[in-house]
């Protein structure tokens, strides 16, 4: 009975871990005739994702893109604050209706900036998302290699445990396959087709 039991409490801290099972759909497991102890490992995946390679090398290329990105904002910004003041300077010779219409522009340009500097944030954001998502699909594959190779039954996000014996810890080892396998990642900054 005792058997039964830890496969369940295994199988539900495993989908818990991955965040896709309701706690009322829970069934117990098959449980094989011989269940032996569970191996357990605890892996810092936010560590993983700061000290690796690859995403050191994403962090880069996000900080030079979007260093390019601002310097561009800024060069229009500073050119539309020119056409304000211009603009400031003329309302003492021009018709309130010209300098309406003028203003109306110059609001429709700062607005479009706006939009434009959205954009490109969102570009950042996908760009970031992507490569991100290449680390963590080849740390789930590092994962599972080293899982089948140390018969480890679970493996437990840092996150997830309160204080645990460190020599549980495969966050060295995963992230010394994971540099060998996935030296870099490259971030695509394209932006997506208008609509």
């Amino acid at each position: 009975m005792a058997r039964w039991i830890e496969a369940a409490c295994i199988a539900l801290l495993t989908s818990l871990l991955a965040g896709t099972v309701n706690a009322a759909d829970a069934k117990p497991p098959e449980v094989p005739a011989s269940v032996g102890d569970p191996v357990i490992a605890v892996l810092d995946v936010q560590q993983v994702l700061r000290q690796a390679a690859a995403a050191k090398g994403i962090r880069v290329a996000l900080d030079a893109r979007r260093k390019a990105f601002e310097a561009e904002i800024e060069v229009v910004r500073k050119g539309l604050k020119e056409e304000e003041q211009k603009l400031r300077q003329q309302s003492t010779i021009l018709s309130p209706e010209i300098i309406n219409e003028k203003r109306r522009g110059l609001e429709t340009k700062f607005s479009d900036l706006r939009r434009k500097a959205e954009q490109r944030r969102g570009t950042l954001n996908r760009a970031f998302t992507s490569a991100t998502r290449n680390i963590r699909d080849e740390v789930a594959k590092v994962l599972t290699q080293l899982m089948a190779e140390r018969k480890i039954t679970i493996t437990l996000a840092r996150t997830a445990v309160l204080v645990f014996d460190q020599r549980l810890s495969v966050t060295d080892e995963v992230l010394k396959r994971l540099d060998k396998n996935l030296p870099s990642v490259s971030v695509d900054f394209t932006e997506p087709a208008a609509k």
